[in-house]
């Protein structure tokens, strides 16, 4: 009876394996999403009273002195931005998306400028280099969904800040492997 129940359980095991196996090849594998989430993104440049978070933010940037915590607020910026300009894709206002998201980017090449100078002024920056990995390919899971969901009129656009992002995250990469070697 032993042997009849073993050799059950091994005839179910196997043809699980092999279902399971065959679903792999069959389908086509998605994407695998990336486990970074982006920030509330609060009032969206369509509010009439949006100057107001300008004009905070700015104040906001003025008195941070510190390089890597300036890094950090850009990167911050760059995440709210970029979830903004989902926002506004998703309203169907593609143009203000497109100019949010371009302005995303731009507190990105910010947080990465940051992250040099605090690097070159002797910072420990390893974990925030760290975080620019999950960033960009966060940053390049979006404009890649956007790009594909764009009218054509705006496809060239999103694939730019694509390309944009790529530069970024060969950065973010060299940064990366720059600390590494250095730990050494």
């Amino acid at each position: 009876m032993q042997k009849i129940c073993l050799l059950a359980f091994s005839l179910l095991v196997f043809l699980f394996s092999f279902s399971a196996s065959f679903a792999e090849v069959s389908s086509p594998t998605p994407t695998p999403k990336v486990n970074y989430e982006l920030p509330y993104p609060g009032l969206l440049p369509d509010s009439p009273i949006y100057f107001l978070k300008i004009i905070r933010d700015k104040t906001v940037n003025f008195l941070i002195s510190d390089p890597k915590k300036k890094a950090e607020f850009y990167l911050l910026q760059a995440d709210k931005r970029l979830n903004a300009g989902i926002y506004l894709f998703n309203k169907g206002k593609v143009s203000m998306s497109l100019s949010t998201i371009s302005k995303a980017e731009n507190y990105f090449e910010q947080a990465l400028q940051k992250i040099k100078e605090a690097k070159g002024q002797g910072m420990e920056t390893t974990e925030i280099t760290n975080k620019l990995i999950d960033v960009t390919k966060k940053h390049q899971e979006v404009l890649k969904s956007l790009e594909k969901k764009s009218p054509k009129n705006f496809k060239s656009n999103f694939n730019q800040e694509l390309q944009r992002v790529d530069k970024f995250a060969e950065e973010a990469i060299a940064l990366t492997l720059k600390e590494l070697k250095e730990s050494k």
